[in-house]
């Protein structure tokens, strides 16, 4: 079976559970985002440092939804599916999913700030040039489908409180060879804005 294919069967399949849920709980946390960032020729770690990365021309917009069904005090876990453009040395698209695990956020004044993380697979339609076509021929490995790692911080205001502005740290790895034979593959800096329904 095609891999998108697959990820079509696994919607539909979680899209009938959280239909279910839905009927359970009226309330239930949902939001769609947008967001833009651009890529970056440095290991996730050294990404995160946003003012001092060295920073590709390649850039990508995208955009997403996240469901939490689940609320365990201060802490929300639910899905999250997104769809991203990249653009510049090379063209490419990226369909990500996977499962995302958030915190309500600690109160600074007016302002709430919220961590959150997301783990899951990212397919692509090519490698995009730059550090991740590099990282797959130097590997002999297939940067295709690889995991999906999405930490963020996110910002929201009293006055608008189902208004999120975030950063997030947009990054598919091969987790040390563990698929496509590839170690590291691309990160991203983005920022974007997320309404929560």
């Amino acid at each position: 079976m095609n891999f998108f294919p697959r990820v079509a069967l696994v919607a539909v399949v979680l899209q009938l559970g959280l239909g279910h849920a839905r009927a359970d709980r009226p309330d239930l946390d949902q939001s769609v985002m947008v967001f833009g960032g651009a890529m970056v020729d440095e290991n996730m770690l050294d990404a995160a440092n946003v003012f001092g990365s060295d920073y590709e021309d390649n850039a990508l917009i995208g955009l997403g939804y996240q469901v939490f069904p689940y609320q365990f005090g201060t802490f929300r876990f639910g899905l999250e599916a997104g769809l991203t453009g990249r653009f510049g040395q090379s063209t490419s698209g990226e369909v990500w999913g996977g499962v995302v695990g958030r915190h309500d956020g600690v109160k600074l004044g007016p302002v709430s700030v919220a961590p959150s993380f997301t783990f899951g697979l990212s397919h692509v339609t090519k490698s995009q040039k730059g550090r991740e076509r590099d990282h797959e021929q130097e590997r002999d490995g297939n940067a295709r489908t690889l995991f999906y790692l999405g930490p963020e911080l996110s910002l929201s205001s009293d006055k608008l409180p189902n208004t999120e502005v975030f950063w997030r740290l947009h990054h598919r790895s091969g987790a040390w060879g563990t698929l496509g034979d590839m170690h590291g593959g691309s990160n991203a800096n983005v920022v974007g804005v997320r309404y929560k329904f």
